[in-house]
């Protein structure tokens, strides 16, 4: 089984519904070998340029 998480439930919704994941439980969507569940709000950001190089936080564009 894959896992698909969305980054909120009618995205989540969406790709169920293109992977054929039609059955619905509670937190997520199953089917055709796919789990598709979602969370609220981003999972990761970006970092900094200087969390890569301190020399970068000068960084002046």
């Amino acid at each position: 089984m894959k896992v698909c998480i969305a980054e909120k439930p009618s995205v989540a919704r969406e790709i169920a519904q293109v992977l054929g994941a039609h059955t619905k439980h509670d937190g997520y969507y199953e089917g055709n070998g796919y789990a598709v569940t979602y969370t609220f709000g981003h999972l990761c950001t970006l970092m900094e340029p200087n969390d890569y190089k301190p020399y970068w936080k000068s960084w002046d564009l």
